[in-house]
């Protein structure tokens, strides 16, 4: 095992409790979005810790993407494309169309929703490159 491989899987076996984070997260904000009175409070509260756990995943897969040409692991390789597919397909998706929907909501977070879809952006570019 390489030094490559050996950060790949510090990576993956941080994103097991990072992605049950985003998952718990994005459930929050699906519900929240849905109260017929949004709680301004609750509701920034909630997307600070999306922030933070946005962070960790667009750090994760930078280095995923980073080391995954220089690993030897077919093991490794084939757990960072199911969490990469995983993100690609439900995980940004869900987030931004939620995203989307606070915003409509709520128009004085508007420019801090745009940042947080550009950081999703920066995250779905990044998984197209492992992807493809």
């Amino acid at each position: 095992m390489n030094e490559n491989d050996i950060e790949i899987g510090r990576v993956l076996l941080q994103f097991d409790q990072v992605i049950e984070e985003h998952n718990s997260y994005l459930e929050e904000l699906e519900n929240l979005v849905e109260l017929p009175e949004i709680e301004t409070e609750r509701l920034s509260r909630l997307l600070r810790r999306m922030r933070k756990t946005r962070k960790q995943i667009l750090g994760g897969i930078s280095s995923i993407v980073e080391h995954i040409k220089n690993s030897n692991d077919p093991k490794l390789k084939e757990e960072a494309l199911g969490i990469m597919n995983y993100f690609y397909v439900v995980g940004i998706n869900d987030e931004e169309r939620a995203l989307r929907k606070v915003m409509e909501i709520e128009m004085s977070l508007k420019e801090d929703i745009e940042k947080d879809i550009e950081m999703l952006e920066k995250i779905r570019s990044l998984v197209m490159q492992f992807i493809y």
